[in-house]
């Protein structure tokens, strides 16, 4: 009885170890850039933005980028729009506004990344 509670810690031990060393490896892995510049197209989603608004804050901060997000909103009194702010301000950042994607930034945005992700939420008419 005794080997086996001995089997069992010993396995227990090196799962631990092993679950260390990824972790440690994960850690280490230098990225390529420390910035990120965030364009949201929310488009009416207020049933699903505040999540998707956490889940990116939460990703970024998890791999050790700073970022700043900028909304592109027809309209900045729409409910959407107003959870995104809330949100941003909870975290201490401010938000910053765009009517449309400038040109030069969307021919950017298809030929390289510059730091800058787009993140449409608009509904794909077919």
């Amino acid at each position: 009885m005794v080997a086996h509670l001995t089997m069992i810690l010993l396995i227990y031990f090196l799962a631990a170890v092993a679950v260390h060393a990824i972790h440690q490896r994960h850690l280490s892995r230098p990225e390529t850039e420390g910035f990120e510049q965030i364009l949201l197209i929310p488009s009416n989603q207020e049933h699903r933005i505040e999540g998707i608004v956490r889940a990116l804050c939460r990703e970024l901060v998890y791999r050790g980028k700073s970022f700043t997000m900028t909304v592109v909103a027809e309209r900045k009194e729409s409910e959407t729009v107003r959870i995104i702010e809330k949100l941003m301000l909870r975290q201490g950042m401010e938000l910053s506004y765009l009517s449309a994607v400038p040109s030069d930034m969307e021919r950017a945005l298809q030929t390289e990344k510059h730091g800058v992700r787009l993140i449409d939420l608009r509904e794909s008419k077919l």
